[in-house]
């Protein structure tokens, strides 16, 4: 009986360990939406741009026992009502979305620097942009980004702001585009760093 209970003891000990072991393997896979409008700007021929909506779903990727993180995020970008109201002088406002400069962003980040900060994380690094599914021009990408995940007592991970550096900055504005993290989830790491 005595061998048997030694026995189990040490089968229990290898599963736990096994388990701690599988589990600090793990990435953490965080997702959400970014909703948000870029400021208005002025070009240096004083046409007024702006304030383009950018909305669309984000995922970020925070690799387990490193410093490194993947980003990526598909981003719709059009004219917003304000723009239409103020800048767009059809009368009555032209509410064609076809006059809205509707385009799409995908926005790639591979092995961003991880940084802890107050209430979250920052991951910054060159992003690679498409523009409408294609090479986005040199005036945008590649990019300097930096991402900050945060949040507070009752949600430990509720906010997350992209902001863009030159060049990236002279179409997504300098100020942070803010969005909401809907899910945070473990997975089983793919092959360790």
């Amino acid at each position: 009986m005595k061998r048997v209970s030694t026995v189990a003891i040490l089968v229990l000990t290898i599963s736990v360990c096994a388990l701690a072991q599988e589990w600090s393997h793990r990435d953490k896979i965080f997702s959400g939406v970014i909703n948000a409008y870029t400021p208005q700007t002025t070009s240096s021929t004083g046409v007024i741009t702006g304030p383009y909506e950018v909305r669309g779903p984000w995922s970020l990727t925070l690799e387990r026992n490193s410093t490194k993180a993947d980003f990526s995020a598909a981003l719709n970008m059009e004219f917003s009502d304000g723009w239409v109201l103020t800048h767009n002088t059809a009368a009555p406002a032209n509410f064609d979305p076809t006059t809205r400069g509707a385009h799409t962003h995908h926005i790639t980040l591979v092995d961003g620097e991880v940084t802890q900060i107050a209430n979250g994380f920052q991951v910054t690094g060159p992003a690679v942009f498409t523009l409408n599914g294609g090479s986005a021009p040199v005036t945008v990408s590649p990019s300097q980004v930096v991402i900050q995940i945060t949040g507070g007592s009752e949600v430990e991970f509720s906010n997350i702001t992209l902001t863009f550096q030159s060049p990236g900055s002279n179409h997504f504005g300098t100020d942070p585009l803010p969005g909401v993290v809907r899910s945070v989830r473990d997975e089983r790491s793919r092959e360790p760093r």
